[in-house]
């Protein structure tokens, strides 16, 4: 019995346990091809067909997509077959050793992960500052200081932060995690939910009707904030980049499986993706062991100057 391509992704998206942006984004990129190529029957799909559509890939503006996008393409689609194979709904993954796409140098493409784009102080700083409410501006920085991912902040309930710890329920993967509050954080939410009348429960970030504040309004207010904040490339920055620039500041001033927790890596390899110590990090971090070296050197020699004052 043939299955069609569109019954396929159906059953497949049904099963994916993924957070809601992720799983969004698969559903959108399958359903792409699908309107692509057709409801054909699943093993009908050639490995020609899907280098074809992959390498014809264009933006709503008729531009060729980005070298990340069609690499996300690439990864919805082979993890799709993969699990077509494993159900026995096709008898190959025609997606297996389908090379992808190489960076073109010429027109600064570089191979997705090798550059991560985070904020200086002084763009955060303005990002604050052109926030126009106390709701923009906790969103905003619960991002830049927590580390916590855009749909982690929306999801978020009041109840599930106290002591100064963020409970979330669903993390990536669906897998609860641990963040935590910094003060000016914890300034801003608790005068943000005086403005609302102090609630004890109920989403943290909601509509002026009280309803839960969704992705799209939430990504409209940053470029709203971040009018005029640019990428040394000239790109606009988005809202990501508060995240990464909460993972980029600690890298190589705290341990990288501590960073791995905070940030909520399931792999340390994401984590290392930050770690780029530079050469200052590195002077302070040897000069920081060699003084702890010298002192507990001095101290189990009994040097008279370390003992406590009588």
């Amino acid at each position: 019995m043939q299955v069609e391509l569109f019954e396929s992704i159906t059953r497949y998206v049904a099963n994916l346990n993924l957070d809601g942006d992720t799983l969004r984004a698969y559903t959108i990129d399958l359903h792409r091809f699908e309107r692509a190529i057709g409801n054909v029957p699943l093993d009908s799909i050639t490995r020609d067909q899907l280098k074809s559509y992959l390498d014809n890939l264009t933006s709503k503006y008729g531009q060729r997509v980005s070298l990340a996008t069609q690499n996300r393409h690439y990864a919805s689609l082979h993890r799709f077959f993969e699990w077509c194979l494993q159900e026995k709904l096709t008898e190959d993954n025609p997606m297996e050793n389908l090379p992808r796409r190489r960076p073109n140098k010429d027109i600064g493409e570089v191979t997705p992960g090798t550059i991560i784009r985070s904020l200086k102080k002084d763009q955060v700083e303005k990002l604050l500052k052109n926030a126009q409410t106390t709701r923009e501006k906790l969103l905003f920085t619960l991002l830049y200081t927590s580390g916590t991912r855009i749909s982690e902040a929306l999801d978020l309930n009041i109840q599930d932060i106290h002591d100064g710890t963020i409970h979330i329920q669903h993390g990536k993967g669906n897998q609860p995690r641990q963040a935590y509050l910094a003060k000016q954080t914890e300034k801003l939410l608790a005068q943000y939910l005086e403005e609302r009348g102090n609630p004890t429960s109920g989403p943290v970030f909601v509509t002026t009707h009280g309803q839960r504040l969704s992705y799209a309004r939430a990504r409209q207010l940053f470029m709203e904030a971040a009018r005029n904040i640019l990428n040394p490339d000239g790109t606009q920055v988005t809202i990501h980049q508060l995240r990464h620039t909460f993972c980029t500041e600690r890298a190589g001033h705290i341990d990288s499986f501590v960073l791995q927790r905070l940030a909520g890596h399931n792999d340390i390899r994401t984590t290392l993706r930050y770690a780029k110590v530079n050469d200052t990090v590195a002077k302070e971090a040897f000069g920081n062991f060699d003084e702890w070296q010298e002192y507990k050197r001095k101290t189990s020699l009994g040097d008279p100057r370390l003992r406590p004052a009588n």
